[in-house]
């Protein structure tokens, strides 16, 4: 449907949070033909006409709006929109087998994620929220406006950097495919799809424990994943979002190979030389000097064989690590 077309593409990056890269973004949107929003954006800020996908999604992006709806059909963590850490820790002391974890309204990515501590102290609302200790696992699919939907694959999430703080819940990246659980998965997200009205590429994140899974947020864009699906796929994952957003459906591929996207965060103060090093993206100049927990690069590795894939991604990351200055 659209023979060309201009693509706006929002990224994160060090030192910016959401409304900056908002900001920055509408300085643009006079020039472009379409926007597709990538990250926890408020779509509200933007021409609706001009944005391929979900255009109102205020209603996914809030947590507790988002559990509210879903809680009574699908299985989830026990959540509570509390305004202050002694009503937290009230509903906490009721529950002494369980643990908890608090988390911004809206927000991606796993960031502000922390364990329940009663000395902090949040300037706004917040949840808290029951922890499901288990696998992190998310799914990857194409809705069209008929409100059917074609699965393109589950994936492994790889949460909390290797080395930083164990209590950090941040996003790492993820590994494709994954293999298990696919169709409980899959019928989940095509439920929560229709209940949404969702088009285009969308996700849901999932922890798995003893073969349940709970839902722990949906995604109304596309994924962290897309560099992943894109390698073990064969697939160009922003005209496939297109395609389904048009109602053209899109014939996926076999899997050719596993792939692990891996994004490193810095363990120092330092600058990094990575003009050497394969399979890194999302460079700065050699000279941008990183605190401790900014995210250096990402690295896309793919392989036939999985343990082959990860194995160069360690070293991949251990040789960026080195390369510090």
């Amino acid at each position: 449907m659209h023979d060309y077309v201009d693509k706006l593409i929002i990224i994160d990056k060090p030192g910016y949070n959401n409304v900056d890269i908002e900001n920055l973004a509408l300085n643009y949107v006079v020039d472009v033909d379409y926007i597709i929003c990538c990250g926890d954006i408020d779509t509200s800020r933007f021409p609706k006409s001009k944005i391929i996908g979900n255009k109102d999604t205020g209603a996914v992006n809030d947590k507790y709006k988002l559990y509210k709806k879903l809680h009574k059909n699908f299985l989830m963590p026990d959540t509570y929109l509390v305004s202050s850490m002694d009503e937290a820790d009230e509903i906490v002391q009721n529950y002494p087998d369980k643990r908890f974890i608090t988390k911004p309204v809206n927000g991606s990515g796993g960031k502000n994620i922390k364990w329940f501590d009663a000395r902090f102290e949040y300037d706004d609302k917040f949840l808290l929220q029951e922890f499901v200790d288990g696998n992190s696992v998310s799914t990857s699919f194409l809705a069209y406006p008929d409100h059917s939907t074609t699965m393109v694959t589950s994936s492994d999430q790889i949460i909390a950097p290797r080395g930083l703080d164990k209590s950090d819940f941040s996003y790492c990246g993820n590994i494709t495919p994954c293999i298990n659980h696919i169709d409980k998965l899959e019928n989940i997200s095509q439920k929560i799809a229709r209940m949404y009205k969702l088009v285009g590429s969308n996700g849901v994140d999932f922890i798995i424990k003893d073969n349940k899974a709970y839902v722990i947020e949906v995604n109304p864009r596309i994924q962290g994943t897309f560099e992943c699906v894109e390698n073990s796929y064969n697939m160009n994952m922003a005209q496939a979002h297109i395609d389904a957003c048009s109602g053209v459906e899109v014939q996926m591929n076999p899997v050719s190979s596993f792939c692990v996207k891996l994004i490193v965060f810095s363990q120092k103060k330092a600058c990094y030389d990575l003009r050497n090093i394969d399979c890194v993206h999302d460079l700065c100049d050699m000279n941008y000097v990183y605190d401790v927990g900014d995210p250096i690069a990402t690295l896309v590795v793919s392989d036939k064989i999985l343990e082959n894939a990860m194995s160069r991604t360690r070293s991949l990351q251990n040789l960026i690590y080195n390369s510090g200055f």
